[in-house]
């Protein structure tokens, strides 16, 4: 997920009502973004080595993958992704190799 916005409400919520939903004011304050790199695990539902940062470079997700393998270098990883560039760049064809 690229892009998470870090946001703060600038007046609280407007409460429920009878026959009324809570209301959220519209105003907020940006305190910028963060790039989210994760695994999801399918058997599990559990996530696997998230990671968080500034950007979404061809190196970034190189070494989120090489990170998630490393937990457990012997298994037989499965990695399904879209076609993101990052996620077809020569820098994460070259570490797959180095486990093959």
């Amino acid at each position: 997920m690229t892009g998470i916005q870090a946001l703060e409400q600038l007046h609280p919520s407007l409460p429920m009502l009878p026959g009324h939903v809570e209301r959220e004011e519209f105003e907020y304050e940006r305190h910028g973004t963060l790039s989210l790199i994760a695994n999801l695990e399918v058997a599990t539902g559990q996530i696997v080595t998230p990671s968080l940062g500034p950007t979404r470079t061809e190196a970034d997700f190189a070494a989120h993958i090489k990170e998630t393998i490393s937990t457990d270098p012997e298994a037989s990883w499965i990695f399904i992704t879209d076609q993101l560039n990052t996620h077809q760049s020569e820098t994460l064809v070259c570490l797959v190799a180095q486990f093959m």
